[in-house]
């Protein structure tokens, strides 16, 4: 398990004017919050909606030992309830928007996380600079300028996700990184990683989209599973020969 009490008495009195996501607690009334929380982002949180499925099924999908890469970490949400999971040996947070990247240490911070490693960047091919278009509801934000208008574009630094992957010993990625994987695996090496569990986004990329992201994981040996999928959000398994078929949970 990575965590441990950071701040505590201070975390415990932070606790107001805060709400609870998926058992994670996120600030509302803080001038970063207010800024980043906006009305429809706090009505999915409300209703439960918000990161619902990749809550779900993480406790199913890790594994002992596992090295996480999470590739879009949002506002923390998903990063905190990997690090309260015994089986999960180290998480990397990746997320583009740089004005988040603080809203997710208050996350962490206020929920007695520590240990996770957090990096703004955009992941891809070598190390350069790209645009990130940034909008009003965080998740919208992305690297295309369409179609929904953006409020400003901004320049990232980039890095190399097969150093990364390398580097870190990566055995599970998971990613939301609003239609971006439609090319962000295309031609990685994803030899070392047993799962990858992302989210699809066909209203940005269509069918052929999805198309080609399922061709990108059929040719590095990974399979879609059905145990862990729901929708829109799938997870790919590492396809091996006289694997015994494990049976549904429930």
């Amino acid at each position: 398990m990575i965590g441990g009490p950071v701040g505590l008495a201070d975390a415990q009195s932070a606790r107001q004017n805060c709400v609870e996501c998926h058992g994670v607690t996120i600030p509302l009334d803080t001038p970063l919050a207010r800024r980043v929380i906006t009305p429809a982002i706090l009505t999915a949180i409300l209703s439960g909606r918000y990161e619902a499925n990749e809550a779900r099924f993480l406790p199913e999908i890790v594994e002992p030992g596992d090295r996480v890469l999470e590739i879009g970490a949002g506002i923390g949400v998903i990063s905190t309830l990997l690090a309260r999971l015994p089986e999960v040996a180290h998480i990397v947070a990746v997320e583009a928007n740089p004005r988040l990247i603080p809203m997710i240490r208050e996350v962490h911070a206020l929920n007695g996380v520590s240990g996770v490693t957090l990096i703004n960047t955009i992941l891809g091919k070598g190390a350069a600079r790209a645009p990130f278009y940034l909008r009003r509801d965080f998740w919208m934000s992305s690297m295309s300028p369409g179609p929904e208008p953006y409020e400003e574009c901004i320049e990232v630094g980039t890095s190399d996700l097969d150093a990364l992957l390398r580097r870190e010993r990566i055995s599970l990625i998971i990613c939301d990184v609003e239609g971006a994987e439609t090319v962000l695996f295309s031609g990685t090496d994803l030899s070392g990683v047993d799962r990858v569990y992302l989210e699809l986004h066909d209203h940005l990329t269509g069918i052929a989209g999805i198309a080609r992201v399922f061709g990108d994981m059929a040719a590095q040996g990974l399979a879609y599973d059905p145990r862990g999928s729901s929708g829109q959000i799938v997870l790919f398994r590492r396809a091996r020969e006289n694997e015994v078929l494990r049976p549904y949970r429930g």
